[in-house]
């Protein structure tokens, strides 16, 4: 029953049992009676404006917040590769080729106080050089950072590398850094972090004291990041000697006591016999 009806059924009630209520009396009942109606009425005048206010402030910061991924959206560039490679020009002169299914994101102000970009997947940099705003490429998990060079940048393998060709990079990864000179990889798997090894053309310094024929081939494996198969029957001979050159080199100058060549040659392979 509303409050109105309830008041209503009550005044009739006193009516028909014929009490006398003296006016002051009277003017009071009525006046709560007008006081309890417009306090409904306003109740629900404010629901009414609550439920029409509040969706409306929603939709507005619905609508901000739209706006504003659309402005962060208009002030950047976005390159992407899709089956097949494509080749871009930055601002400042610096050439990338981004390999399939890669992408690449600067501001819109890329070069005025900084060069930094958004990198995921695979591409060849080739950087301008500019010793006043360093190149930063941000790849995830780790950051790549260069004055001008050339160099190629696996971001989407599970094996993370960055492979220098000209002038020099420096790798952040989890507070270690990493210095690249031409020739130079980095590397990071899930159980081989901050991995620094040589092309195989690299020439290195090598110097073996009496060392043993295994620990030896050990060594280059680490250097170049190959494996190097032997006859077992050689791996407690001695090498000693301070050599200089690259890996086919240098295995060539500690297999030769044993009469061992290089039967095999790959990337990833050396076999001996």
């Amino acid at each position: 029953m509303s409050l109105e009806k309830e008041f209503e059924e009550t005044w009739k009630t006193v009516s028909k049992q014929k009490n006398k209520i003296d006016k002051i009396t009277d003017q009071r009942i009525w006046e709560n009676i007008n006081k309890r109606i417009r306090k409904k009425k306003n109740a629900r005048k404010f629901y009414w404006v609550a439920a029409t206010v509040i969706p409306f402030f929603i939709l507005l910061i619905m609508y901000n917040s739209f706006q504003n991924n659309i402005i962060s959206q208009e002030n950047k560039y976005v390159y992407e590769s899709l089956q097949t490679s494509k080749k871009i020009q930055l601002s400042d002169g610096s050439v990338i080729k981004l390999m399939p299914y890669s992408k690449l994101i600067l501001d819109k102000h890329f070069g005025e106080k900084n060069r930094e970009i958004n990198f995921t997947g695979q591409a060849d940099f080739n950087i301008t050089k500019d010793q006043t705003k360093p190149f930063r490429i941000n790849a995830g998990n780790f950051h790549v950072v260069v004055l001008g060079t050339h160099f190629f940048l696996d971001q989407k393998s599970e094996e993370k590398k960055v492979e220098l060709f000209e002038g020099k990079v420096k790798i952040e990864h989890l507070g270690k850094i990493t210095y690249l000179l031409p020739k130079e990889i980095w590397m990071n798997t899930s159980t081989n972090s901050n991995y620094h090894y040589y092309k195989q053309d690299k020439q290195m310094s090598f110097t073996f004291d009496r060392l043993e024929y295994s620990e030896a081939v050990k060594k280059l494996e680490e250097t170049y990041n190959v494996k190097i198969f032997y006859p077992d029957q050689y791996k407690d001979r001695l090498v000693t000697g301070s050599l200089k050159g690259n890996l086919n080199d240098i295995l060539s100058i500690i297999s030769f006591p044993f009469n061992l060549k290089i039967e095999k040659h790959d990337s990833e392979k050396i076999i001996l016999k």
